[in-house]
């Protein structure tokens, strides 16, 4: 076995500015830090905040196409590969610029190994938030077995990673064109007239409606979130009995675990709970299909149940009528956002009541018409569905092989 130091795999290494650079709204560059870095791609939205392009040339470090992307404050080891994009790093990046003579991702997976992660928790120092030096992880060394052929252990790797990608890809497009069909729909009512022909855009008849202050279709009706289904809220078990949380039992989802979501559907969270432990709280477990809803820190992730699942005290969840339907019910959810978001309240952190949640007025289309949304958008969901299934295995094909590939346990034929 090799033991050779990260560094030895480098030409440089450091951190981003350890100060706040002047942002701008209309700048050209990103400006991220490690919550930025995830899955071992760069995230940047809305939010991510922006710098000048003279910012930029102040406080740029010295990316190339050979530089990897660490998180090393706060939320520790999370690697990203560097593509390009217009970015400065703050303080909580570290960047690793690979030589040309290595493989760039054999070092990814090398950061990726269980081994590396209880390193850098073992070496990280601060009280309250952990923090790595950029030192710290070029001083990690890896025991590698001797013929170790870097090349193939990370095209293997990589050939997972680049599916798992492809397929997360295919689910944001299957994910647009069913938003689409929703806004063009039951925002825009271009649903199809009689005709075939976009109804509002066709001359359709609207009329005013005074409790959604707006218009809407002639016939339709009016009502509330709680006419789509059944609104459910979560609970979570009491903390002094362990034994009401296991790993393999009732899935039980947290706000948390919303936000590390992969796509629509989500099938469990970091930790289920038993049967004990469903009975002696006010969690409910509902059916596949329910529609999953955070209304309190935050307001506004939502998700489809893969299978039978409860949630913690965070959500408020309908499980919908037959004859609504799954999909309706999660874009009409997904389209209601920012007003929940504005009739939260709470001194610590904005919450939605179950009785505010289940009142908010809504609009409710003819049955044929969600019938015909539903017919047109459940094909797409199933392939969501699917794929997001393959990636799990596909996730745990990847880590099953990544130690193993490591320390020689799998080897290729020649």
């Amino acid at each position: 076995m090799s033991k050779t130091p990260i560094r030895e795999y480098l030409d440089g290494y450091g951190d981003g500015i350890h100060g706040t650079p002047i942002y701008a709204d209309d700048g050209e560059y990103y400006f991220i830090n490690g919550n930025n870095i995830k899955d071992g791609k760069i995230i940047v939205d809305d939010n991510t905040l922006k710098i000048s392009k003279q910012e930029y040339e102040k406080i740029k470090r010295p990316l190339s196409d050979n530089s990897l992307l660490i998180s090393i404050n706060g939320t520790l080891g999370n690697i990203g590969v560097y593509k390009g994009e217009k970015i400065a790093l703050g303080k909580s990046a570290c960047y690793l610029n690979v030589k040309d003579i290595c493989n760039k991702y054999f070092v990814k997976y090398l950061l990726s190994t269980k081994e590396f992660q209880k390193y850098i928790m073992l070496v990280a120092h601060g009280s309250t938030i952990k923090n790595l030096a950029p030192s710290q992880i070029a001083d990690y060394v890896p025991e590698l077995p001797d013929d170790i052929n870097a090349d193939k252990v990370a095209s293997l790797l990589k050939s997972i990673d680049d599916k798992i990608e492809n397929n997360v890809q295919i689910n944001k497009s299957l994910e647009f064109m069913a938003k689409t069909l929703y806004d063009y729909w039951f925002v825009q009512f271009d649903f199809p007239d009689v005709n075939g022909r976009p109804y509002k855009t066709s001359g359709g008849k609207m009329v005013w409606n005074e409790e959604l202050g707006r218009e809407i279709p002639a016939g339709w009706e009016t009502g509330q979130v709680s006419d789509l289904g059944d609104v459910v809220a979560g609970g979570t078990p009491s903390t002094e009995h362990p034994e009401y949380f296991i790993l393999d039992g009732i899935a039980w989802i947290t706000p948390k675990d919303m936000s590390l979501l992969d796509g629509k559907y989500i099938f469990h969270g970091a930790t289920d709970i038993s049967e004990e432990g469903l009975k002696n709280s006010s969690a409910k477990l509902m059916p596949a299909g329910s529609v999953v809803y955070t209304t309190r820190a935050p307001i506004g992730y939502v998700a489809v149940a893969g299978n039978d699942v409860c949630t913690n005290q965070g959500f408020k969840s309908v499980v919908p009528k037959e004859h609504i339907g799954t999909e309706f019910v999660y874009y009409t959810l997904k389209s209601l956002e920012e007003h929940f978001k504005n009739v939260g309240n709470g001194s610590t952190f904005s919450e939605v009541s179950k009785e505010t949640f289940s009142t908010v007025p809504i609009c409710i289309p003819p049955q044929e018409i969600i019938r015909e949304f539903r017919t047109l958008v459940n094909k797409w969901s199933h392939m969501q569905k699917k794929t997001q299934l393959e990636n799990r295995k596909l996730i745990d094909l990847r880590d099953f092989l990544l130690p193993m590939l490591m320390n020689g346990q799998v080897t290729f034929c020649s």
